[in-house]
C-alpha cells in the first residue's frame, strides 16, 4: 500500500492537474481575508463551502490521472481494484486534510480576524472545512469513471450533486415537513448551521459533535456504497 501510494502521489503531481484547483483555492482565500477583519465562524463557514466544491475538482482529478490502459496496468501490480481505489481515498483525504488546515490557519497568520481565535474556533473551524471536504469526496467518487463511462456526465454528475447539496441546505424547513428525508440528503446543513454560532463562543456543545460525527459518518456510507456498487458491477 505504501509504494501503491507513493506512486499515485508522483503520478498525480506530473499530471499537473492539481494546478487549476490549488489556484483557485489560493487566489480565494488571499481575496477573501484582503479586507480586514472579518468575523471568524462566518468567515469559516464561507471557505468551507468554497473548499467544498473545489475537493470536488480536486477528486475527480486524482481518480483520473492514469489513462485507462495504465489503469489496468497499475491494478495489476497492486493488490486489486479495492487497494487501488482505497490509495486514491487515501490522497483526496490528505489533500482536503492539508487545504483544511490552510483555510483555518492562513486568516490567523496575517491577523484577518476582529479577535484573536480561541481553541474553540479553530476545532470548528477544521472540522467544518474538513467534514465537507470529506463529503465531497465521497459525493464526487460516485461520478468517477468508475462508476460512470461517459466523462461530461462526470463532471456535469458531481456539478449537480455539490450544487444540490448546497440547495438542500438552505430548504431545509421545506424538506423536514417531511419526517425522516433529511436524513437521506447529504448533511452539508449542519455544518453550516454549527458555524452560524455566535464568535462569542464559550464551549463547543456535544451536539455538535455528534453532528459533525454524522457528516463523517454519512460520508463513509457513501463510500461504502462506492466500493459495493464496484464490486457487484464487476461481477456482472
Amino acid at each position: 500500500m505504501k509504494n501503491l501510494l507513493r506512486y499515485q502521489c508522483i503520478n498525480y503531481l506530473r499530471t499537473k492537474n492539481y494546478i487549476p484547483p490549488f489556484s483557485i483555492f489560493i487566489l480565494f482565500i488571499v481575496v477573501n481575508y484582503t479586507f480586514v477583519p472579518n468575523p471568524i465562524l462566518d468567515s469559516y463557514s464561507f471557505t468551507s463551502i468554497m473548499l467544498f466544491f473545489l475537493m470536488g475538482w480536486f477528486t475527480i482529478t486524482v481518480f483520473h490521472a492514469e489513462d485507462e490502459g495504465q489503469k489496468v496496468i497499475t491494478i495489476l501490480h497492486s493488490k486489486g481494484q479495492s487497494a487501488y481505489n482505497r490509495a486514491l481515498f487515501t490522497i483526496c483525504i490528505a489533500i482536503g486534510f492539508c487545504l483544511s488546515t490552510v483555510s483555518v490557519i492562513y486568516p490567523i497568520l496575517i491577523g484577518a480576524f476582529s479577535e484573536q481565535p480561541s481553541v474553540l474556533h479553530l476545532i470548528m473551524g477544521f472540522l467544518s472545512h474538513f467534514s465537507l471536504a470529506v463529503l465531497a469526496i465521497a459525493l464526487s467518487a460516485i461520478f468517477t469513471r468508475e462508476l460512470v463511462k461517459n466523462r461530461q456526465n462526470t463532471w456535469w454528475g458531481v456539478l449537480s450533486i455539490l450544487i444540490l447539496s448546497v440547495a438542500i441546505a438552505t430548504l431545509k424547513s421545506v424538506i423536514l415537513q417531511v419526517k425522516g428525508l433529511i436524513w437521506l440528503f447529504p448533511p452539508l446543513h449542519l455544518a453550516l448551521e454549527m458555524m452560524s454560532s455566535d464568535d462569542n463562543l464559550k464551549n463547543i456543545s456535544y451536539i455538535f459533535y455528534w453532528q459533525f460525527a454524522w457528516i463523517f459518518i454519512y460520508s463513509l456510507l457513501l463510500i461504502g456504497l462506492f466500493f459495493f456498487t464496484l464490486k457487484h458491477k464487476r461481477k456482472l
